[in-house]
């Protein structure tokens, strides 16, 4: 396999000792998932960024069926919890089935609504399965939320002109769009789903997202919050 690191760090922004685990957490967890699914031809490139996910200090994005990015915030006090090996092996394993996808033919040329949910349910169903916890935003949703932004959703599944930003994010102080309602349904659907079928994240990875929604619509599965 040819899985390479590249690390972006001109300015030495992330202190010599912080990079040294930090890369030496990443290979450990490529060696992890490299037990489930095997990728060649693969850059990854960490780098520092302010910008990441608050409760990690760090953020990842498959750029591409070739490379994934993972920036980590210097000043985050989120770098030195106890739990950031298993963050890091979850984020890593996260994006390489977003590549894993993408490689099989499952990531659409648009992303429609239902299909944005799919890919994100999937990679956390596959967090998962190489051992990572459940990420936070998987089960962000109590039933009651979970099922709102359900039946807003079940309209809009083939929508393309979809407001990313308020359905994964959501919108600050307002209880209507939650946060992270979009991870958390999607979560939900490919859980079900999956359990359902009897199939893993790996194994679901080039299936097209509406053989999922259409299940879904047509009542053969069954959202709960407590499906994880």
């Amino acid at each position: 396999m040819t899985i390479r690191f590249h690390v972006l760090d001109a300015m030495d922004e992330l202190p010599a000792q912080l990079k040294d685990d930090i890369m030496r957490e990443l290979e450990a967890a490529h060696e992890r998932i490299a037990l489930l699914i095997q990728l060649d031809r693969l850059d990854i490139v960490v780098a520092p960024e302010a910008w990441a996910l608050p409760a990690y200090g760090f953020n990842g994005y498959a750029n591409c069926p070739g490379r994934i990015t993972i920036t980590f915030n210097p000043g985050s006090p989120r770098l030195h919890d106890p739990e950031r090996s298993q963050r890091i092996l979850g984020t890593l394993a996260h994006e390489m089935h977003h590549v894993l996808r993408m490689r099989s033919g499952g990531e659409p040329d648009t992303y429609t609504l239902g299909s944005r949910f799919v890919s994100e349910g999937l990679a956390q169903c596959f967090e998962e399965e190489v051992g990572a916890p459940t990420p936070f935003y998987a089960v962000a949703l109590d039933d009651a939320a979970l099922h709102m932004m359900a039946e807003r959703a079940r309209p809009l599944l083939s929508a393309t002109d979809f407001d990313h930003d308020d359905w994964m994010f959501g919108r600050r102080n307002d209880p209507e769009w939650p946060r992270s309602a979009g991870y958390s349904v999607g979560y939900a659907l490919v859980k079900a789903w999956l359990n359902k079928k009897k199939l893993s994240a790996v194994d679901a990875a080039g299936v097209p997202a509406t053989e999922i929604t259409d299940d879904w619509e047509a009542g053969r599965v069954t959202l709960s919050s407590s499906s994880g």
